[in-house]
């Protein structure tokens, strides 16, 4: 919210200056977001009044000029705008001033004639990109005393009440001592009545719970007055007429968004608060349509809509230079309706921006009446007896405790209650009773921000001050807690893939509909857990898989021309527990209606790094199972088996295989399959991996264990073998380590051979075995490694048909 400083000192008694109330603005926890010094503090550019027009002696388009700024004589000033006139008041830039575009000023000669100042225009001093002319002023401008500042307040969006000067005013006050001044609303009502001449009806009593409005009668419809003007194009609004710039007015100074309208193209004087029908439009103040759905709030007269709700007016009802009688509205409107529209049609106003975050249904009628006042003194009009008032329903608020001791726990204040009264009646609060150990607190309507006792030591701790809150060291009770085997289990496996040398990736848990169907899930099935206001369509659902994110990933890099794409990532995978639809209040219970689940998945494509030594290659099937076997031995998972699977869809049916342990699939993984790399566009081979972090691996893991090192050596022995072509090399490892028995430690594939030196039909495998006694005392002999070899060459004749080669 940008306003003027001078205007917000109109409301706040201080004597503090510029940069203490800039810092108290932030202490009081409202960021100052932007702060332009145009003289309030530097006192470099001042109000000043034009005494001499004359010409240039050596320039015809520009004029030579006299200025009363306040000192001892008249500044001579060479100004080239031609909207100056003797007589009125300006904002002037004395030498040595720096305007917002960094310029500073300098005594200079123009055209042969000193110039010491400048007259500023609207551009020049950051109020608007108006530079057309000069900025003139009110005539009742102080000649001489420093000018403004423009100041950005950015306010949290639970904090409405800050949207106005006043209540910014309000929070000042209360943090500087200083004396909140409200405006007096007093103006004179007509005889006639406003019921006799409107009427309101209140349809949607959810979406609008209160809606108030007072009548104007006999406006002359003109231009505001320059010192509205000024104050509006200095908050960023531009003046439109002397009705339509006070509800603007009102609402930067007391925070509720108003709207006039011309009360003669009211059909039968009449307003209804509904919903939109099916396939109803209005044509807006911007000139724009807008196609609206049952869920949009409408303000219509006896036969159409005459604005959308809380963010803009219709174009049918607006305020003209022939209007001469206007209904004025102030009204409360639900804020997820107001946010719901505005978003859907892009339509972000300062009245919508206001009411998405709630307004004070209480105190309406207050702005109501004093936008009533203005608009009578600013175009002569009539105020009717009486204000028009639809009332739904008000909230009611139980006054909340707040406890001393509880006080000093949250927020390490020890204050009296009369120290903690004065500083919440400050800010609007009532103390209704107060004892030794609490205090009941009535909260005003304008602070719906204030639900329980930890918002009220907020208020106190904030307006006491942070930076008066004693040091002292935290008690902090340490409770000792088992490790969560689950998160250890995930940090475990991160460790372990960083340490190999992958990279790990972090995607959003939401995902489009395409995506999990790129991994056989279909894009309507019913356990897919759907967002029901999703940020984009490509973030529509829960993701079923971490596949498809890392994919987009791949692609992403692939574009970026990386190389090298070693990537992983530990997530949570969703589903509904059952297709049938579930209700809202079964999503809400303590009992989960969908099941969450830890997952792991891996990507690599591109080049396997290489160095001076050995160039590097193309990534295959076996690097990611070789990744996919050192994260199982980290993990202590033992032995496990692996073998080739072609169940899982998204991979090469003759390219993927799966680690099992005890008969269960711990992990599976392999080449993407072609036809999904086509439909991504990948010009090189992707492999990828999927572990479930709650299955096999979570129940088999074991933290590595330290083994002491042998004391006896190893016997090594090479084994070469012939098997029939259909006996993969993994047969023949399952029947070798059951001969070798548990003096085996080590079984190797090293060498496959299919030529003319084997008979047809076969091949050749070889392998190296290594041998040690599980007693670390004890050395093997030959003898007994002999008499081993033989057992597992028995064991292979007969399981698989293999005889040694020659």
């Amino acid at each position: 919210m940008r306003f003027n400083l001078r205007w917000l000192l109109e409301y706040l008694e201080t004597p503090l200056k510029y940069d203490d109330l800039l810092a108290a603005i932030t202490m009081a926890g409202l960021e100052v977001e932007q702060a332009l010094d145009l003289g309030l503090g530097s006192g470099k550019i001042v109000f000043a009044e034009i005494l001499e027009v004359n010409p240039h002696p050596n320039a015809d388009k520009l004029s030579f000029c006299k200025v009363n700024a306040g000192g001892e004589k008249p500044l001579e000033i060479v100004c080239g705008a031609t909207n100056i006139a003797p007589g009125q008041r300006v904002p002037l830039a004395l030498v040595g001033a720096t305007l917002p575009g960094g310029i500073k000023l300098k005594a200079t000669k123009i055209r042969g004639v000193d110039s010491q100042g400048m007259m500023c225009s609207p551009s020049e001093i950051g109020i608007s990109d108006d530079h057309d002319g000069i900025w003139i002023l009110p005539e009742d401008s102080p000649i001489g005393e420093p000018f403004d500042a423009l100041v950005d307040v950015k306010v949290t969006p639970n904090r409405p009440d800050a949207l106005s000067l006043i209540g910014v005013a309000r929070d000042l006050a209360a943090k500087t001592g200083g004396k909140l001044r409200t405006p007096e609303v007093k103006f004179t009502e007509a005889d006639e009545r406003a019921e006799s001449v409107a009427r309101i009806v209140l349809e949607s009593r959810e979406d609008c719970p209160r809606y108030a409005a007072r009548v104007i009668k006999g406006v002359r419809v003109g231009p505001s007055p320059l010192w509205m003007r000024r104050r509006l194009e200095a908050a960023g609004l531009r003046p439109i007429n002397n009705v339509v710039d006070v509800t603007n007015y009102v609402m930067l100074e007391m925070g509720h968004p108003l709207h006039a309208f011309d009360l003669a193209r009211l059909a039968q004087r009449t307003i209804v608060v509904r919903n939109a029908r099916p396939g109803e439009t209005i044509t807006l103040l911007d000139e724009s349509t807008a196609e609206l759905l049952p869920t949009d709030l409408l303000i219509c007269d006896a036969e159409k809509a005459v604005a959308l709700a809380g963010i803009m007016g219709g174009a049918n009802s607006e305020i003209s230079d022939t209007t001469s009688d206007v209904l004025l509205e102030a009204a409360c409107f639900r804020p997820a309706t107001i946010r719901r529209t505005a978003k859907r049609l892009g339509k972000s106003t300062d009245a919508s921006y206001r009411f998405e975050r709630g307004t004070d249904p209480k105190r309406l009628v207050n702005a109501l009446h004093r936008a009533a006042q203005l608009i009578a003194e600013l175009s002569g009009g009539k105020v009717l007896k009486g204000h028009l008032d639809a009332i739904a329903r008000l909230p009611e608020r139980e006054p909340i405790t707040l406890r001393l001791e509880r006080l000093r726990r949250l927020s390490g204040l020890s204050l009296t209650g009369r120290e903690i009264t004065v500083i919440l009646g400050s800010l609007g609060f009532e103390v209704q009773r107060a004892d030794e150990k609490e205090l009941f607190v009535a909260v005003p309507s304008f602070r719906p921000d204030i639900t329980g006792e930890a918002d009220l030591i907020e208020e106190v701790a904030r307006i006491h001050g942070y930076d008066r809150i004693p040091a002292s060291m935290p008690s902090v009770p340490c409770n000792a807690t088992l490790p969560d085997a689950g998160l250890d289990l995930e940090r475990r496996v991160a460790d372990a893939l960083v340490a190999i040398g992958l990279t790990q990736a972090i995607n959003f848990s939401f995902v489009g509909e395409s995506a999990n169907a790129r991994v056989g899930v279909p894009a309507d099935d019913p356990l897919h857990i759907r967002l029901r206001n999703p940020l984009t369509q490509d973030q529509a659902v829960m993701r079923r898989s971490l596949v498809p994110s890392l994919l987009d990933n791949v692609v992403r890099n692939l574009n970026q021309s990386v190389e090298s794409i070693r990537l992983f990532e530990i997530g949570r995978t969703y589903a509904w527990r059952t297709a049938e639809p579930v209700a809202e209040e079964d999503v809400r219970s303590l009992e989960p209606a969908a099941d969450e689940h830890p997952w792991l998945a891996v990507a690599l494509c591109g080049q396997r790094p290489g160095d001076w030594r050995s160039p590097g290659r193309e990534m295959d099937f076996f690097d990611l199972k070789g990744i996919a076997e050192a994260l199982l031995e980290r993990l202590g998972l033992g032995r496990v088996v692996v073998e080739p699977v072609r169940d899982i869809g998204y991979l090469h049916p003759g390219r993927a295989a799966a680690f099992l342990k005890g008969g269960e699939r711990v992990c599976w993984f392999g080449e993407l399959h072609p036809s999904l790399a086509r439909e991504l566009d990948l010009r090189r081979r992707v492999f990828v991996l999927e572990c479930p972090l709650d299955g096999p691996v979570r129940g088999k893991a074991e933290a590595p264990k330290f083994r002491e090192l042998p004391r006896t050596p190893a016997v090594k022995r090479d084994l070469a073998l012939v098997v029939p072509a259909g006996v993969t090399a993994l047969e023949a490892e399952r029947l070798i380590k059951s001969a070798g028995g548990n003096l085996l430690t080590g079984l190797r594939l090293f060498d496959v051979y299919e030529g003319d030196k084997v008979a047809p039909g076969h091949r050749s495998l070889a392998f190296s075995l290594t041998f040690r006694d599980p007693d670390p005392d004890k050395t093997l002999t030959d003898e007994q490694v002999t008499q081993v070899l033989g057992r597992i060459v028995q064991g292979l004749e007969k399981g698989c048909g293999a005889s040694l080669r020659a």
